[in-house]
């Protein structure tokens, strides 16, 4: 059986745009326009091919386009196929898995049970060093 890797979408597979994000995160069309990070559909690609990896976010509540938006993105990204694996949630610890990928530690990432992958830091700084670390 394969090991579960969570991996967050907002500053881990998606570049966040232009401005602040406390600004734009309410206007249509936000979440669906922003590009892939470098890297990270070919490293969502290679990492499924290793465990069973599913996209686990945390929607805007206050912006009702972000829900939809951000399964669009999926699909357009990353392909019709990982659209059965999003997962949108506040609670990311009451998600099964043995890694967490997440560029924060907000919305339950520190109580998660699994190993917390903190994208962003000296460790994790690019999907290079975590792909070094989860495949080789």
């Amino acid at each position: 059986m394969k090991k579960i890797v969570l991996i967050d979408m907002d500053g881990v597979l998606v570049e966040l745009g232009d401005g602040p994000f406390s600004v734009n995160k309410n206007k249509k069309g936000f979440f669906l326009n922003n590009k892939p990070i470098k890297g990270a559909i070919d490293a969502f690609k290679e990492l499924s091919k290793k465990y069973d990896c599913y996209i686990v976010t945390t929607p805007v509540w206050s912006n009702p386009h972000c829900w939809m938006e951000k399964r669009l993105w999926v699909e357009k990204h990353i392909g019709l196929e990982a659209k059965n694996r999003l997962i949108l949630t506040h609670h990311k610890n009451l998600v099964k898995g043995d890694y967490i990928i997440d560029d924060t530690k907000n919305h339950g990432v520190d109580k998660f049970e699994g190993e917390h992958i903190h994208f962003g830091t000296d460790a994790f700084l690019g999907w290079h060093h975590v792909l070094d670390y989860l495949l080789y």
